[in-house]
């Protein structure tokens, strides 16, 4: 699925969700979420492609495994902390949408914590 189809059918999943949302409100809220794992569903293809040129790029940069592999996970949880903020929020869960981007910061802080161990053990050797 190309760009455009994942923006034309999360424009079609938001304009159905509003018209919707005064008679049937279940509906109108299960549409977005589909939208956006559909979305999400459709990106999946990329990531190996994506991953794997990152990969080679690293090596030629000679960047450890251990920094790839801290990276990607960053990123992902930053994707699906993104997304599903934003389907709290759109359902007017704001105190749900700040608690699920509180866990992804936090996580993304364990993923870096044995990045940050090995510069300050780095900086510890400089000194």
């Amino acid at each position: 699925m190309n760009i455009l189809s994942v923006c034309i059918i999360g424009i079609f999943a938001v304009v159905c969700s509003v018209s919707l949302r005064k008679t049937c409100p279940e509906a109108a809220a299960l549409l977005p979420v589909s939208a956006a794992v559909m979305a999400a569903l459709s990106m999946l293809p990329y990531a190996g492609s994506i991953i794997s040129e990152i990969s080679v790029l690293s090596d030629k940069a000679m960047i450890s495994s251990a920094h790839l592999q801290a990276l990607i996970k960053s990123v992902g949880i930053t994707v699906l902390t993104k997304m599903t903020a934003d389907i709290c929020r759109e359902n007017g869960s704001q105190s749900v949408a700040s608690q699920v981007e509180l866990y992804g910061r936090l996580a993304i802080l364990l993923i870096a914590l044995p990045l940050y161990e090995e510069l300050v053990r780095t900086a510890a050797e400089v000194l």
